[in-house]
């Protein structure tokens, strides 16, 4: 009679992801790096060229330019950082 492993034992080891998956992800999460990347720079290229600092904005009430930029800061932290956990989970292995 053969031997039956347990269900369980299956779930101990390590399971290898598609190849596609793995491209996928890697790729994804250098687009998104990058692009969040992008974003800051071109956030810093759009403070230095204002002829204002943010505490005169701050002053002056332009509270609408302040919420386009701190909204634009989000997003491109927020695609960074998506970024960032799509290209570890590329390059993670469940066997380390």
């Amino acid at each position: 009679m053969a031997k039956n492993k347990p269900k369980h034992a299956s779930a101990d080891r390590p399971q290898r992801r598609p190849r596609a998956e793995i491209d996928r992800n890697y790729f994804l999460g250098d687009v998104f790096m990058k692009t969040g990347a992008a974003t800051g720079v071109a956030l810093a290229m759009i403070a230095y060229y204002t002829p204002f600092s943010l505490e005169e904005a701050m002053e002056n009430g332009m509270y609408a330019y302040l919420s386009v930029v701190g909204g634009f800061a989000l997003i491109g932290v927020g695609f960074y950082l998506v970024g960032r956990h799509l290209r570890h989970e590329a390059t993670h292995w469940d066997f380390d």
